[in-house]
This record gives C-alpha cells, structure tokens and sequence, in this order.
C-alpha cells in the first residue's frame, strides 16, 4: 500500500555507516549537522514525513495556462544527485503519457536513471535515460525476445498499482504486474536495484532500453561482456533545446545464465553490441535462472562508460543494497534537518517536508568520483579538489527562491554552484538560462543565472572566482554585447526597454533584465566595483520606461507610445507565462517606487487586495493571481512594502492551505526544479528573499510554532520562536532578534548571513507591528536619475546604442565636428542658455529618456530654462516641473521634434546640432541628416534659485530623448 512510513530512522546509526562510507563530500557536508543540533519533532521525523507522491497527478479540470501538475516523481535519489533512479509511467488508455510519472497510469516504462523534477514541456520531458525493463515472458526457443523493443517497446511495459509501491527518501519500491518485486537506491552517481524474480515465471531478464530517454535517441550503443552489460547514448534535452550523451555501466550479483541485443527489429541472442539512431532502437537483455534476486548496480557518467564503472565501483563496492539504502536515507535525514518545524498539524508538517525534499534534488552533480567532468566547451576538464561540478538550471524558475533556500541551507554547495555557473558562463562565453547537463540552451525569458549567483553570493556563499563572475556579467551584458544570450539588448539598454512589436514576451523581458541588471549591479558593489554598481543600477530602473503615467500601469510600449489597447488581463504576446496584471507588479528590487507609480498606497494596497481575490486564476482573461506560477512569487510580500504585514499573513495562509496538500494532487504547478516547493518552504517559515540579488528577508508570520534552521558547513543558526501560531492567532503582535524588539518587517544580509533567534507574540487580529513608516523593506532606487538611453556610437559601432527600436544611433565624430565633445559648453545663441553636452564614453549612457527624472540644477538663480535633444518616431510633448528651493514649483512645457525633421521644426525648436547621416547597429551608415534641438527658452523667476528640473513622466507619442537642461543665468 502507497503510505507514509512510520518507523523513525535513527541519525546515529546512519552516522556510523557514513563513517564507514564516504560517498561524497556533499555527503560529508550533510552529516555534519548532527542530531544534537536540533530537537525531532513528537510526532513524526521530516524523514518520515516526506510523501514523493505529492505533485504526481496532473489536475485536468483546471486550465490556467501551464498544467495543474507538479510533475514530480517518486524514485531513488540523493540531495543533487548525479543519478535519479526512478520509474516513468505508461498510461494503457491512452492518455496522458507526457514522460513523467503520472499518478493515473497504469504501466511502468522502466525505471530510468536520470529525471527532471517538475518541469513543464509535456512530451519534451527530458531525461528518463536508460530505463531498465524487469520481464517475465518467454523466451523464443533460441533464448531471445519474442519481438523486438525496437518495433513493439510496450508489450514490455508491466502493470502496477500503487497499493504495491513503497517511497521514502532514497529508496523506491513497487510490485509489478509480472510478479517482480523492484526496490531501488542510490549514491549520488550510481543507481542500485534489487529485482526479486517469481519463481513461476517464464523466465528472469533484464531489459536495457538504452535507447528509450524520453526525448528519443539520435545515437547509441551497448555492449554486453560477462557480467557487464555497458554503453551510451545520445538524447535531447528538456524541451529538445540541444543534445547530451549519457554513459552507463551495469554489473550484477548474480552470474547471467544468457544474454543477447537488439537492433531495430532484429532481435539477437547471444549478441555482445548493438547500435542504432532512434528511439528504443537498441538494447540488450540479461537471463537469469528463473526465481532469482538480483541486485543491479548502475553507474552513470557524462564523460566515459569507463567513468561510470568507476563511479559505481567507487560508490557501491563492498556493500549490500541495504546498507546503500541506509547510507542513502541518512544523508537524507541529515538534509532534512537543515530546516526542521515543530508544531503544526501531521498534514502540514508532510507538506512541509516534501517541499523541502523536492528543493533539494537540483541542480545535480556533474563530475565523476575521479573529478572529471564534460565542459561546456566539450572538453574534459578537472574540477577544484573537494569541490563538485553542478549541471541543470531552471533560473527562471529556481532564481525566485530556490536558489536562495539552497544557500541558505548548505553554503558550501551554493558556492560550489556559483563555481559551476561561472564555469559555464567563462567556457562558452554566454549566460543561458536554462542549460541541461552539459547543454547551454534557452528557455524562458532573462537571464536568471546572473540572479542565482548574486543572490547565493550576498547569502554568504563566497567561495568561487568572483571577480571572473562579475567580469563576464559585465562583459556580455554591456553594448555591444555581441555575446549576450538576451534578445533585444540593444533596444533595452540604448532606448530603455523592449519594444512590444517585437512580440516574443517583449514586455516582461524588460522587467526581467531589470532584475539581472540589479542582481549584477548587487554583485559589483559587494566586490567594490563602482562603475559596474552604477552602470547596472541605471538599467535596473528600466522598468520605469513602461509604467503608463496615463493609467498608472505597466504596459506594452513601442516606439510611438504605450499600447493602451493592450488587454492586460491576458498574456498575449507581451508576458511570459502571466499576464500583464500579474506582471506589473514584478519590480521587486524597488517596490517602493512602483506603489507610488501605481498611484501611491491606497492605491495599491486596493488593487493588490483585488489582485489575491483569486489566487491561482492563471492566464485567461483574468485581473487577479497565479501563485502556482513563478513570476507571481514574490507577489504577497509586497503588503509588507505598503506597510500591512498582516494581509500577506493572510494571502500566504489561504496559499498554503487552499494549493498545496497532501494529495497527488497537492502542488498547484509544474515544480520547476523546485521553484514552488522553496516557495512553500520559505512561506511556512515566515521568512522570504523578496529581492533578487539580496538576502534581506520579508517577514510574515510563520505557520509552525518552533522552526529551527542549521545550514550545514557553518556555525549559523536561525530558531524561530511562534507559541501560540495557529488559525486562531494567525498574526504577529511584537517581534524580537536576539532579544531586541523590532517593528521592521524584514531582515538585513547580516541576519541571514550568521544567523539569530527571532521571538514573536501573536494575536487573532492584526496589531501595529509592521505598519510604522520606517518598518517597510528596503527599496532600491539608486539610477532612477541617471541617464538612461545610449544614443551616440562611433563610426562602425552602431551596435554600442541606439536612439529608436531600428538601431539608428548620432555619430559621435559629426557631434565632435560641430562642438559637441564630452562635457562641452554649447549656447543657444543669444539667449543666454547654455547646456553641458554628457560627458559619457562610447557605448556608455549619454541622455534621459523622460520617465519622471530629477535633475540637480545646483540651487542657482536662473531667469530661463530650455532643453536640448530630440525625439524619435516624433514629435513628443511632455511637462517637466522646475523645483526652486523655496519649496515652490513651475511646470515648463517640453516639445521636440523629430530627429529628422528636413527643415520643418515645431514648438519653436532650434536646431543646434546637425549630423550628415546616422551610424546603423549593423556598422553602415545612412545619409539621412538628423538633429539635435533646442527647445524654446521659458522664463524662469529670476529671483529664485534652481534647486531640480522634474524631467516629463511621459509624452503624448514618440520617444523624447533629452541629453542636456540648460539654464540663462
């Protein structure tokens, strides 16, 4: 029967068979935080609460964009492990059979050594490689299959039930339909099953499907010697994005009585190698005498068949499958005990737990035991001494929590991360953002790699070649960036956002780079690097180019103005997996900007409660949330930034009991290589990392009354203190840190980094905690007022700027020709203005794209004031305000024409700078004259003194570009 185990696993007895047992140095990291170390709970250990089974059945009923399915899997596997020994299913029906394990079937394909936990792309799984078939039947008289895998694989798929399968962690059993009984284990590199045959059967085979990955097989072969049945494959990555090849090596305790392959539909008995280029089209099989017990033990490697006999001798040799599955259950309860609760209901505490397992399968191992891994650049490489490769990232996904939870929960790890992504990031010179194995491909929008590093860097996970990280950021992000992986650079960082005609989530990717430009920019400034912090920090603001000042919204923009047609309760082509309601509220690294954007806090706070009427509504035609979705995350904390703590105490508990449960059912959402599983975790534990690229901490209420947080590898702990938490005294009264009251509903870096004792007092009603004008978050808002569009480039650099969506940019040697060299004085005739032509270097920001800038003016008395620079896809007209120092203010008109105007200029511009052509992204460059302008001067009262100009929120069409104020003094 499918059930939670209930024997509890002593830690000091699996402690003494890791003594024996080296498995790995992650191992060593795990057991390293000792039983002493923290208190079990009364009523069930996190081991024993964790039930694999949730998140395996897909909710058809609901149709919200992305599936009601968490797509996780139960199986055999250690925490970022190499090997995932698990069964995928086969639904005889019909239906369903998306290369997952899917609770409604009723046929196993196999037990596979490698999965991807919760990922989306039904049908394009990935992973699932190798599988190995158990098969009773009779054999033809010459002792090989009656037909081959090749032509009919599923006449090779047994039945089960879950009344016959068994899952704790590390260990997977089941009761097959043909009579074998199948337990499962593993190290971090080696898959090991006990088949235990019927002694009725027909006959005692293993099937090696060496060709049946979910994702087909371009390439592959087999060799069976002896006792050794070994080989490879090539298949394609999740979502078919690229290609890898897996090695494996199998041995057994039980001497084959026969063995054979398969070739196409050529079934061969007695034969040592096949090959083939399809799916299923190459295996071999192994007999044994009819009734026996087997025990497999299967090496995997990316780098040689050689490699993965060698793991597995290294892993497993010497022990039996029940000490391996010892050894494997300890480092589990070891991981499981780095966040550890107490209280709560038996429901909520397996909800919990299984959420904190689920965090912890990715990413996975990549070198072998020798410390031999494939590079990105396909070659052999060796990883540092005492540290391990890490391969597969979903960033999208795992930067929004995932990430964080692992850096927080076992530093040394996430540092050996940050060595892997920048390893990766130095060998291919790009940042993908959703590489697989050895692949560097692309999924999803930003580049989420940059924030996973930041983010697990400010957690204190430092020990990585830091400097190279942030110089490869730097690099291929800033223009020209001909190694970027972010489509529409170019117009994001020289005009300031995406344009929406590019279709292909314009919108959203804005957003996105805005918080990688933040995680960059938070990096630079933890390694001293000014210029870096600063040029990243004006791009972080980005975001600002699309809030409507009209509507008070973030919408789709192109060259001619914001698209205010645009139906912004749906995706369309705008927003990557939302729409645009859920998306607007995704500038998490200077909330306090966007609310008074929206239209301050009443505002928002109105619009985010209709914003939770609904929590998970999905993408169709709705205003409201989709927390089973990543881009939504973040969404509950920022009440904490409104100053009502208390609403997203609410959110979250209604979160936590109406979308996540103990049922196959129980996550809302694909699982994403963890991303809602963390999510829950941080949830209960009443701590979230709201910023991206930060470890500052949102605080909520927790939903246990003793959570006790020991990362392993370091002295820091955090205890977390809630008598009286529950239903009816859901709120947080008063909050101390280490005895000292507080009213801040957050946390600093530094209580992340070495830990500390939170202590609350709760109420059934909300209080004032939180709620003070000083107890909000931080918000970041450093390059709001920078200059923030790049339009002038050297002659044959048009791709270092642009000053529209096409490309076409001022060269900078006809702005030089006419008096305009960096920090030059130019005069408007006789009018007394004068303006400062930006100072910046090639490719660097050189202008303001008006979305509301202040610009210092020096508190000097002036009696006019003008502007100078264009407009693009023009004319455009906006207001910007002048602020005297007396506290008093004057709204100026601001018009510009186009840039290419002929000799036509409107509100009475003034043409004061003149180029013969304009430089393309493409190094040529056009004949077609274009100008810089200057606006009509408007009097100013003398008598006053300039303390800042308020650059136009917005303009009535085209882009308005403005490079300089000046003032007639």
């Amino acid at each position: 029967m499918r059930s939670l185990p209930t024997r509890h696993l002593n830690p000091a007895r699996f402690r003494r068979v890791l003594a024996l047992a080296a498995v790995t140095a992650l191992l060593a990291a795990f057991t390293a935080v000792t039983s002493a170390d923290r208190a079990v709970a009364a009523d069930r250990s996190a081991f024993d609460s964790v039930d694999q089974f949730i998140g395996t059945q897909n909710d058809a009923a609901q149709n919200k964009g992305n599936s009601a399915y968490g797509n996780t899997w139960p199986g055999a596997t250690l925490p970022f492990g190499m090997v995932q020994f698990t069964p995928t299913t086969y639904n005889s029906k019909g239906t369903g059979n998306w290369g997952g394990y899917e609770y409604d079937a009723d046929r196993l394909r196999g037990f596979g050594l490698t999965r991807l936990s919760g990922t989306g792309c039904a049908g394009a799984n990935g992973a699932f490689d190798i599988p190995v078939l158990p098969y009773t039947g009779a054999p033809t008289p010459g002792g090989g299959l009656p037909v081959s895998p090749a032509d009919r694989i599923t006449d090779y798929y047994p039945g089960f039930s879950h009344t016959g399968e068994q899952a704790r962690p590390g260990y997977y059993s089941v009761a097959l339909g043909n009579g074998v009984g199948v337990s499962l284990t593993a190290t971090t590199r080696t898959g090991v099953a006990s088949f235990t045959f019927p002694q009725g059967g027909a006959s005692s085979m293993l099937l090696f499907d060496v060709a049946g990955s979910n994702n087909g097989s371009t390439a592959n072969a087999v060799t069976v010697q002896g006792s050794t049945v070994s080989g490879w494959t090539q298949t394609r990555t999740v979502c078919n994005g690229g290609s890898y090849r897996i090695h494996f090596s199998a041995t057994f305790d039980t001497a084959p009585t026969g063995s054979g392959t398969w070739s196409g539909s050529t079934v061969t008995p007695g034969g040592t190698s096949a090959t083939s280029a399809t799916a299923h089209g190459a295996g071999a099989f192994v007999r044994f005498p009819v009734g026996s017990t087997v025990t497999a033990r299967i090496g995997i490697s990316y780098v040689s068949t050689d490699g993965a006999a060698r793991n597995a001798a290294t892993e497993t040799a010497g022990r039996s499958f029940a000490e391996l599955r010892a050894q494997a259950a300890s480092v589990w309860t070891s991981a499981l005990h780095t966040a550890e609760v107490t209280g709560g209901t038996t429901a909520a505490r397996t909800v919990f737990c299984t959420a904190l397992y689920h965090a912890l399968l990715h990413p996975n191992t990549y070198e072998d035991t020798d410390g031999r891994y494939l590079g990105f650049d396909g070659t052999v490489r060796q990883v540092r001494p005492g540290h391990h490769e890490y391969a597969t990232y979903s960033s999208w996904d795992t930067s929004r929590g995932q990430a964080q939870l692992v850096a927080l929960l076992l530093p040394k790890v996430a540092s050996d991360i940050n060595q892997s992504i920048t390893d990766l990031a130095t060998q291919t010179g790009r940042w993908p953002n959703w590489p697989h194995n050895g692949v560097s491909q692309q999924k999803m929008s930003g580049d989420g790699l940059q924030v996973v590093l930041s983010s697990a860097d400010a957690f204190g996970s430092t020990d990585y070649d830091r400097r190279a990280a942030l110089a490869s950021m730097a690099a291929t992000q800033t223009l020209p960036a001909t190694a970027t992986n972010r489509p529409y650079l170019l117009q994001y960082a020289g005009l300031g956002w995406a344009e929406n005609r590019n279709g292909d989530n314009a919108t959203s990717k804005t957003l996105e780079y805005a918080v990688d430009d933040f995680a960059i920019a938070r990096l630079a400034d933890r390694l001293g690097d000014p210029a870096t912090r600063a040029a990243f920090m004006a791009r972080a603001q980005n975001w600002q180019n699309l809030l409507d000042p009209v509507t008070g919204e973030i919408r789709p923009r192109s060259r001619s103005g914001f698209d205010r047609a645009f139906d912004l309760t749906t995706r369309g082509d705008q927003f990557e997996q939302s729409t645009g309601i859920q998306y607007g509220w995704m500038v998490p690294h200077n909330t306090a900007a966007l609310i008074a954007r929206r239209g301050g806090t009443a505002a928002a706070t109105a619009a985010l409660d209709t914003f939770f009427t609904a929590l998970d509504a999905g993408v169709y035609n709705t205003p409201y949330a989709y927390l089973s979705n990543e881009a939504d995350l973040q969404t509950p904390w920022i009440y904490n930034w409104l100053r009502q703590p208390a609403r997203a105490t609410d959110v979250l508990r209604r979160t936590a009991d109406q979308l996540y449960t103990t049922a196959p059912t129980g996550l809302p959402g694909n699982d994403d290589l963890g991303g809602l599983s963390a999510w829950y975790v941080w949830a209960a534990t009443g701590l979230f990392p709201s910023i991206p690229g930060t470890a500052e901490l949102s605080v909520s209420a927790p939903m246990f009354a003793h959570i006790e947080i020991h990362p392993a590898d370091t002295a820091r702990s955090i205890v977390i203190d809630a008598p009286g938490i529950g239903p009816t005294a859901p709120y947080i009264r008063t909050m101390a840190v280490d005895g000292t009251a507080t009213t801040a509903s957050w946390l600093p870096e530094s209580f992340a980094r070495t830990g500390g004792r939170i202590t609350y007092t709760t109420a059934a009603t909300p209080g004032t905690w939180g709620t003070g004008p000083d107890d909000a978050p931080p918000s970041y808002g450093e390059g709001t007022d920078a200059y923030n569009g790049t339009g002038t480039t050297e002659d044959g650099a048009g791709n270092t700027g642009t000053l529209d969506a096409t490309g076409h940019s001022l060269p900078r040697s006809d702005l030089r020709a006419a008096g305009a060299t960096p920090g030059a004085t130019l005069r408007l005739g006789t009018t007394g203005v004068e303006f400062t032509w930006p100072g910046a270097a090639p490719g660097q920001a050189d202008h303001w794209v008006p979305h509301g800038q202040a610009v210092a003016m020096g508190s000097v008395a002036a009696r006019s004031i003008a502007f100078l620079g264009l407009a693009t896809n023009g004319p455009a007209q906006g207001t910007a305000t002048v602020l005297y120092t007396d506290g008093t203010a004057v709204d100026v008109p601001v018009g510009l024409t186009d840039w290419t105007p002929g000799t036509t200029y409107r509100f009475g511009n003034v043409p004061l700078l003149t180029t013969t052509g304009r430089n393309l992204a493409d190094g040529t460059r056009d004949t077609t004259a274009a100008k810089v302008l200057a606006t009509a001067p408007v009097a100013l009262d003398p008598a006053k003194r300039v303390a800042t100009v308020l650059l136009p929120k917005g303009t009535d069409q085209g882009v308005m570009h403005i490079f300089a104020v000046g003032l007639a003094r």
